[in-house]
């Protein structure tokens, strides 16, 4: 499914999940539609696996702030669909569920790399919260000795 734009209207709900962000917002025709935050290493295609309520009917970006964030959407607007379908506490909870699929799909897709690649992403990140204090690698030499 190829990026469809910007959804920019307020959303009924903001919540995180799983370190995830998800969005319910209502729809022109008053039915909430469930959005969820696609994490950066997400691969095109991918939500074509996603069994969540529906299917996906959007990709594309919610305004978040004066940020947008890029999600995949379902709405809650099909002939199967009802009241208990379209409330706030279902689209959430099926919004919870499409985050636990998509982890699914990443971890299905992408295997843990090795400890090195880990250890290394760790030692930068390190070096740079280390650099924000102003110490230098010289400085700790120098405490530790």
């Amino acid at each position: 499914m190829q990026y469809l734009g910007t959804n920019e209207a307020m959303p009924a709900k903001i919540g995180t999940y799983k370190g995830y962000k998800y969005f319910i917002i209502p729809s022109i025709f008053g039915a909430l539609n469930g959005y969820a935050e696609l994490p950066k290493s997400w691969k095109d295609g991918d939500e074509d696996e996603l069994t969540v309520h529906g299917g996906i009917t959007f990709k594309g970006y919610v305004r978040d702030g004066s940020s947008k964030v890029k999600v995949i959407e379902f709405d809650t607007l099909h002939a199967f669909d009802d009241q208990e379908t379209q409330d706030l506490k279902s689209v959430e909870k099926e919004c919870k569920y499409m985050i636990d699929e998509m982890i699914e799909v990443m971890a299905k897709h992408r295997p843990l790399r090795t400890n090195t690649e880990t250890a290394l992403e760790l030692a930068d990140e390190v070096g740079k919260l280390i650099a924000k204090q102003g110490i230098s690698c010289r400085n700790i030499r120098e405490r530790i000795d």
